[in-house]
């Protein structure tokens, strides 16, 4: 575990240990969404329907959310550094396993295998930025995580779609192993230990961080008064990566006593209702992507669209756009409204000052469900869903730069856990919603169920209405379950 507290890393250790976290949950994505550009290859391949091979992404889905019950515990006994290092190498076996896969059963576990280990960084990632960020950084560095989480299931299919229309599905895998086997090797060298004792050290103020000019003699001492100028000693820091030390917490309890404590830890929260808002609201915005991801070869594929698998691919760059457009909104806007609500509050900031920027999600996601629907039902120019794609896509920026650092500041010691919780619970969620979209639009109509899929959205989003008022109230009465 670190001796001194990772928010005083020099930056370039810092934005080092964000930049390999945001390839990995890129290549994630990228690998779980990719694939639905071959459907038609693999349809031939594998003597499957659309349907049977929506799986192969919904289930991925829920692999990755399910995970997260498994990985956190194991970091809070053994290190994230360590556990995000074995998640990466069970992801990349499981990708050269996509590539070999013989049959859809074989492909199909391979999937649920790799996004598995995957899963680890989607609750560790917050987590270490949160231990890597102050506060008043923190909403920008998770809107570049989310920017780069939701980019890699979108610039992910115009990869997969080029390069499977050129030379077969079995390369987008081949292409995803080389990527992630980099990553990799790169994560090594380039993501400490972030686990940090906050409890046995005084709290350190932005004026500290400041003076401090965010440097460090080592990794185990502060060389100077808070006044001095610390250069970081790289040989004693590259010794300390490859050190490994179990939890000072498992030491006490034990390490299976502290893994079952840990994995029970977070199931409480669900009672916990911005926590329960956050996962329903993240996992339904999630669902109608994937919804209209695993629809897409059925909708486009048929006339008048005709689309090859490098057009379905191209289709998401109008999602990426629409993520590009919220990118620099979500996590700025976020800071600035809570700034601006901290002033007029007597300069005393509550978590709740963050939820005025889901107005914007609330605007324009569920509108473009519609926008997406109406269109395809009267077989419009492909111009039109894709611009009600964007206006989906962006909410995968938007709500969760807002709701994950609302329950990361709203319950700071228990963070871990109620990340556990979310990302579990939003892809539980997305992968119920998405599982059923094919029986779903078959039963509705694809217009009348995109419809029906804006109203879920927009009721759950106006939750956070109640939340603002209600917030303070109910953290106060809910403080026995954190």
């Amino acid at each position: 575990m670190t001796a001194v507290d990772p928010r005083l890393f020099p930056q370039r250790v810092r934005y080092a240990a964000l930049l390999t976290v945001n390839v990995y949950v890129f290549m994630g994505n990228m690998y779980s969404s990719g694939i639905t550009t071959g459907f038609e290859s693999l349809a031939i391949a594998l003597h499957a329907d659309n349907s049977k091979l929506s799986a192969l992404v919904t289930y991925s889905v829920l692999s990755m959310g399910l995970a997260n019950l498994f990985w956190m515990p194991l970091a809070l006994c053994f290190g994230k550094r360590p556990v995000v290092l074995v998640s990466m190498a069970m992801f990349l076996g499981g990708i050269i396993w996509s590539a070999v896969a013989k049959d859809y059963n074989s492909l199909l576990g391979s999937r649920v295998f790799a996004s598995f280990g995957y899963g680890a960084i989607e609750s560790l990632g917050p987590s270490i930025l949160a231990d890597l960020f102050f506060e008043r950084n923190y909403s920008s560095a998770m809107a570049v995580y989310a920017a780069f989480l939701s980019g890699g299931s979108q610039i992910g299919p115009v990869i997969a779609g080029y390069l499977i229309e050129a030379r077969g599905w079995r390369w987008f895998f081949i292409l995803c192993a080389i990527i992630a086997g980099v990553n990799l090797v790169t994560t090594i060298f380039m993501l400490p230990e972030t686990i940090y004792d906050r409890e046995e050290e005084p709290e350190v103020t932005e004026d500290f961080e400041k003076n401090a000019h965010g440097h460090l003699e080592t990794v185990q001492t502060l060389q100077s008064q808070v006044g001095d100028r610390a250069a970081m000693d790289y040989g004693e820091y590259m010794k300390k990566l490859f050190t490994f030390n179990i939890t000072k917490e498992a030491k006490e309890r034990g390490v299976l006593k502290h893994f079952i404590y840990i994995f029970l830890l977070p199931f409480p929260l669900l009672l916990v209702p911005g926590v329960l808002i956050a996962s329903i609201m993240y996992g339904v915005v999630l669902g109608g992507i994937v919804a209209i991801s695993t629809l897409a070869p059925s909708l486009f594929s048929p006339p008048p669209y005709l689309f090859t698998s490098a057009a379905l691919g191209l289709f998401t760059v109008s999602s990426f756009i629409g993520i590009v457009v919220a990118w620099p909104i979500a996590g700025p806007l976020t800071d600035i409204l809570s700034r601006w609500l901290r002033r007029r509050n007597n300069n005393i900031h509550k978590p709740e000052h963050r939820l005025p920027a889901l107005i914007i999600p609330f605007l324009v996601c569920p509108v473009g469900l519609i926008v997406f629907g109406y269109t395809i039902a009267r077989r419009a120019h492909y111009v039109q869903p894709a611009v009600g794609a964007a206006m989906v896509a962006a909410g995968l920026t938007l709500v969760p730069s807002v709701m994950l650092s609302y329950v990361v500041d709203s319950y700071p010691r228990t963070s871990g856990e109620a990340l556990v919780l979310i990302n579990t619970s939003k892809n539980v969620v997305a992968f119920g919603l998405a599982r059923g979209a094919y029986s779903w639009m078959a039963m509705e109509g694809v217009e009348k169920m995109f419809y029906e899929f804006a109203g879920i959205e927009w009721a759950v989003i106006a939750l956070a209405l109640p939340l603002y008022f209600a917030g303070p109230w109910l953290r106060a009465h809910t403080q026995k379950l954190v």
